[in-house]
């Protein structure tokens, strides 16, 4: 399995939709470049100063707010099965490997990783770019690398925003199972625009991703915020074990 799992972050990496998905690093350069130049392209509208770990937080909602790198992700993962399949590279493999349920999820698992190593990275240039840059503004700049009374604001805000990527390969992984590349991107797209709208409505708002990563950003209490990414959790488990179990069924019996 983990000679798998080293061929797919192999694979993956030497993609162009994945290096696309690491332009999110540049925006905390570009931010903290911009207020500390006093560019008037760029502002904080913050209530406070921020701390360190605090901008990095910032940073990833501001992320989280360009939906557009869900949607690279999206195409990045389903590419990486159904690219696979229709240019029938992935059946030269299959032969070798012989065992399609281990190479699906060798396939998720190494996404995970790259995503955890990429939000790491984003993290850390965002603390180094705090330090260089914007210390230069002491009116947004507290000089602190973590503020006690908000560590447990930061740490919810990355976690929810990093359980919707995971809901991303998850769910994307098991649409290019089922549909061609631009089928599956096409529905994804959709799926992701239309929960926008559902977080809106009582009981169905419960089964969008954004419903509980909104609240967890509005909440004011940690009580809140803990009940929320807890639900956030659970709902991304539930959805990543129903779209293995349906994927990997459908990879299994598919024709390569």
């Amino acid at each position: 399995m983990k000679d798998l799992i080293k061929i797919e972050l192999y694979k993956i990496v030497k993609r162009k939709d994945f290096w696309l998905m690491q332009s999110m690093i540049f925006i905390p350069i570009m931010y903290a470049v911009g207020l500390a130049s006093n560019s008037q392209s760029f502002s904080y509208e913050g209530t406070g100063k921020v701390s360190a770990l605090g901008y990095a937080s910032e940073m990833m909602v501001f992320v989280y707010m360009c939906f557009i790198y869900f949607i690279i992700l999206s195409a990045c993962v389903i590419r990486s099965l159904k690219g696979e399949i229709e240019n029938k590279s992935l059946l030269l493999y299959a032969q070798r490997i012989n065992d399609r349920k281990k190479m699906y999820i060798s396939k998720w698992i190494a996404f995970v990783i790259l995503l955890f190593t990429t939000v790491a990275i984003f993290v850390l240039v965002s603390v180094v770019c705090y330090e260089l840059f914007l210390l230069k503004r002491p009116d947004i700049a507290s000089g602190q690398l973590l503020n006690i009374r908000e560590n447990f604001q930061i740490v919810s805000s990355v976690l929810a925003i990093v359980l919707c990527f995971i809901f991303t390969i998850s769910v994307a992984l098991c649409l290019s199972s089922w549909l061609k590349s631009f089928q599956a991107m096409g529905v994804f797209t959709f799926l992701w625009l239309g929960m926008m709208y559902l977080k809106e409505f009582a009981v169905v708002k419960y089964i969008a991703p954004i419903y509980y990563v909104e609240n967890i950003l509005q909440a004011n209490v940690d009580g809140q915020r803990m009940n929320r990414l807890l639900g956030l959790l659970v709902l991304v488990g539930i959805v990543s074990i129903v779209s293995y179990v349906v994927g990997c069924k459908k990879f299994v019996r598919s024709d390569l």
